[in-house]
């Protein structure tokens, strides 16, 4: 049995850290004696601390780390990994995240499967419905498992391990002062210095690393105002589980397991191309530029490059219409090294449009028509070229 903690991130949002707790006392523990661990930023009150002190915490000791200067959030979060010179694992959560009551379970089960996994970076308790980098919707694909891999790391609810977080850390005081190269998104690249997620996602890419992710969320963000967020945002939140799973069904890390890279493309389409990785580019959410110059490109833009073959767009997800073989009009695989005089206008704009506008309307929720159009037309006028 592995020793697993908690540790909770908190400023100066009493309200945040509040919900939380709450959601972690509706946790089932199984009679576990479970670690907390509260650690406060300093701020320009003292009542998060109070407030900390004040909590009555019934599963376990609980241990109040108040720090006496403000160190930001980078710092405070990358600190919490002093806990696993003592803990096989643990559970961070900053304070805008709530829990599953099933999330215990799902950490003992994960951590004591792929704790000895050295490629695997860490575990994810949130499951993305939206890929952050577009905003557009994710759809992975199912296989029958409870879990996927992916190249992307996590901070909306996560859990560390002892080996994979030191080689990351021992990653990191290399590369801290390194530059972001252009094999990695741009929505990465443009994040703050003070983050310190951006640094765990390149890890991940660079390194061909994965976080262990449910196809059932096990959390999720509320996007409060703070230091990062200037206004409320639903557009993250997600179902999380509210029933129980005993025994979860936990793949191991292999080329037949469904994983995904760090634009959220489906690795498995290498293979079903014939493809090396280093030979193609996977952009079938059109965040990938190709900025690495690869000499083939997969992709729902309409470039001006020899199309060697093209899928349609009907099937969810969307990477299933390669997979299967669909052919239509609509996904393009493209030789970059031969350039055509016209775009693949056979190709129908409209329908690709229409597949994307369909699946947001899942996802519109707070988001927003006005958002939502905007994103229409942004799309419409990527496939003509404006």
């Amino acid at each position: 049995m592995q020793k697993i903690a908690i540790t909770l991130i908190a400023y100066n949002r009493t309200t945040s850290l509040s919900r939380l707790l709450s959601s972690l006392c509706n946790a089932h523990y199984d009679g576990d004696e479970v670690p907390l661990f509260i650690s406060i930023d300093k701020s320009n009150t003292d009542k998060v601390e109070k407030f900390a002190e004040d909590f009555q915490w019934t599963f376990g000791e609980k241990t109040v780390v108040k720090h006496d200067t403000n160190i930001g959030l980078r710092r405070h979060i990358l600190e919490q990994g002093r806990l696993l010179k003592k803990f096989d694992a643990i559970v961070v959560l900053e304070d805008d995240v709530i829990v599953s009551p099933d999330f215990w379970n799902y950490t003992k089960q994960t951590v004591e499967k792929y704790h000895n996994c050295n490629d695997i970076a860490g575990i994810s308790l949130y499951s993305y419905a939206v890929n952050y980098h577009e905003r557009h919707p994710f759809i992975p694909l199912h296989d029958g498992n409870d879990v996927f891999f992916m190249n992307c790391a996590m901070s909306w609810g996560q859990i560390w391990m002892r080996n994979q977080w030191h080689a990351f850390m021992a990653w990191y005081e290399k590369n801290t002062n390194t530059p972001f190269g252009n094999h990695l998104p741009n929505s990465i690249s443009s994040w703050s210095e003070k983050s310190w997620l951006k640094y765990h996602m390149r890890y991940c890419i660079e390194e061909n690393k994965y976080f262990v992710f449910p196809y059932v969320s096990y959390s999720t963000n509320y996007s409060d105002v703070g230091t990062h967020m200037t206004k409320e945002d639903s557009i993250f939140q997600v179902p999380i589980l509210q029933g129980r799973r005993e025994d979860l069904r936990l793949p191991d890390l292999s080329d037949k397991a469904i994983r995904y890279d760090g634009f959220f493309e489906n690795k498995t389409l290498y293979s079903s191309l014939g493809l090396q990785e280093d030979a193609c580019c996977l952009d079938l959410n059109r965040t990938n530029t190709n900025k690495t110059g690869k000499r083939y490109w997969l992709s729902t833009r309409l470039l001006p490059y020899k199309v060697i073959t093209s899928y349609s767009c009907a099937c969810r997800p969307i990477e299933q219409n390669v997979l299967s073989g669909n052919t239509g009009s609509g996904i393009f695989l493209y030789d970059t090294t031969i350039k055509s005089k016209s775009l693949p206008i056979k190709g129908n704009p409209a329908f690709l449009a229409q597949h994307y506008v369909q699946s947001c309307f899942f996802f519109v929720r707070d988001y927003g028509f006005q958002n939502l159009i905007r994103e229409f037309f942004q799309l419409i006028k990527k496939q003509i070229g404006l």
